[in-house]
């Protein structure tokens, strides 16, 4: 019999050559981090006058009772002290204050500011504590100002909905979940259906889904409909911004668009392992993105084992059943290790909730990503559109509560007993995972 995968020779060749080409990414960005002139300004609390550009729109500061307090990721692209001087380094910006608000991706600005040091590990130079208003250079490029529409318009036409469905839509299309009800958040984490909460990487793979069904329906050609599969993926990544979770589905799709191009099926494993090492490459510090981590681990769990155990259940179920149950099961028992070293709690619902709420998603966002698209160009158009899905997203939010009311819903552990089942997941995961490619390889042989 053929050993799964290559066998561990090749798994650890491949790991060691992962750590080569990612280690030298990984000296650079913290070199450039800890080195120059805005690191050693931040030691000393230096006030300076800076140019940026905001790599993401301003947040509302969490918990925070007054008005006006954001936090904004960007880039210092020059600093005058002693002189104007050109620099590149990721800061943090802790802004406070009109004239904020209404900012987007890829704004360029001056603002007078003062830097701190940030927290040890922290992936930024720098934290800027703003001590006026920001002064405008320009505006930022036409598909941010796009993309900025459909969220405020997208907000706006949310506005008539109920409480639940106001904050969830928003929140599967463009990651926007500030409307989103305490008592539905807390349900949510408690019945592990807190990647509902936000755009996630199953939403863009249900748009480049649904596109590529549409452009195949169309009759177009191959390269044309992985032209209009990539438009589709960029435009969904501006929207939605590219979180952690995002990116990895971007890039997968990436590799399976260029896959489909050359004529060739890309294997959905290699896919992923590209996906990671490209973006760990590009950015090291997403390996401690409890995101980032989540997204990987949930999708290699779907990959590897939820095919074995799909065949295993169609045997007494229904296949659209048996696949959404072991889609479920596979990426459920994947999370849970880091659900629970990262937070300490247990979802015991999470499987069945995820089972039933799940099919509700689609609608969901097919919905919500064209009610967002019409709104700005017609209000009175996008009004059914989003009404309609609101439907299924008031439907998830009621799985939620109904999941969370029943008892041991919300259960939470001590380190020790947390460190103990962490630790048995594992070795049911890795047993799982054995089984998984043991049937691979008698399916290959």
């Amino acid at each position: 019999m053929l050993r799964p995968y290559g066998g561990r020779r090749t798994a650890l060749a491949a790991a060691a050559a992962g750590a080569a080409l990612v280690a030298p990414s990984v000296a650079w960005h913290v070199h450039r981090l800890h080195h120059g002139i805005v690191p050693a300004l931040a030691q000393h609390h230096a006030t300076a006058d800076v140019v940026v550009t905001l790599v993401r729109d301003p947040a509302p500061i969490s918990g925070d009772t007054g008005a006006g307090r954001f936090v904004v990721d960007a880039t210092i692209r020059s600093i005058g002290v002693g002189g104007r001087r050109a620099v590149s380094v990721p800061v943090l910006l802790l802004a406070r204050g009109a004239g904020w608000q209404e900012l987007l991706p890829g704004q360029r600005l001056e603002v007078r500011a003062r830097l701190n040091p940030p927290r040890s590990g922290d992936d930024v130079a720098a934290v800027l504590d703003t001590l006026a208003p920001p002064r405008l250079l320009g505006r930022p490029p036409w598909w941010q100002r796009a993309a900025g529409a459909a969220r405020q318009a997208l907000r706006r036409t949310c506005a008539g909905m109920p409480p639940d469905e106001r904050g969830l839509l928003p929140g599967l299309v463009d990651g926007d979940t500030a409307a989103v009800p305490l008592r539905l958040r807390d349900d949510m984490r408690a019945t592990g259906l807190s990647h509902l909460e936000a755009v996630s990487g199953e939403n863009l793979g249900i748009v480049l889904a649904v596109v590529l069904t549409v452009l195949r329906g169309a009759g177009l050609r191959r390269r044309m409909r992985a032209a209009g599969a990539a438009v589709a993926v960029i435009g969904f990544v501006v929207l939605a911004r590219p979180s952690p979770s995002v990116q990895r589905a971007a890039v997968m799709s990436g590799v399976t668009l260029v896959a489909m191009l050359s004529g060739r099926r890309a294997a959905t494993r290699s896919a992923l392992a590209a996906a990671v090492l490209l973006l760990v490459l590009l950015d090291p510090f997403l390996a401690r993105s409890i995101g980032f981590v989540l997204s990987v681990v949930a999708t290699a769990g779907i990959v590897v084992l939820a095919p074995a155990w799909m065949k295993r259940l169609e045997r007494r179920l229904p296949r659209p059943l048996a696949l959404a149950l072991a889609v479920a099961a596979a990426a459920q028992l994947a999370c849970t290790p880091v659900l629970l070293l990262s937070f300490g709690q247990l979802t015991p619902y999470a499987i069945p909730a995820n089972l039933v709420a799940g099919p509700a998603v689609v609608p969901a966002t097919v919905l919500g990503v064209l009610g967002a698209v019409v709104a700005p160009v017609s209000p009175a158009c996008a009004w059914p559109i989003i009404w309609l899905g609101g439907l299924p997203t008031g439907f998830v939010a009621r799985v939620a509560h109904v999941f969370a009311a029943l008892p041991g819903a919300a259960t939470t552990t001590s380190r020790p007993a947390t460190i103990a089942v962490a630790v048995m997941a594992m070795v049911g995961l890795a047993w799982a995972a054995r089984s998984a490619a043991t049937v691979a390889s008698r399916e290959i042989l």
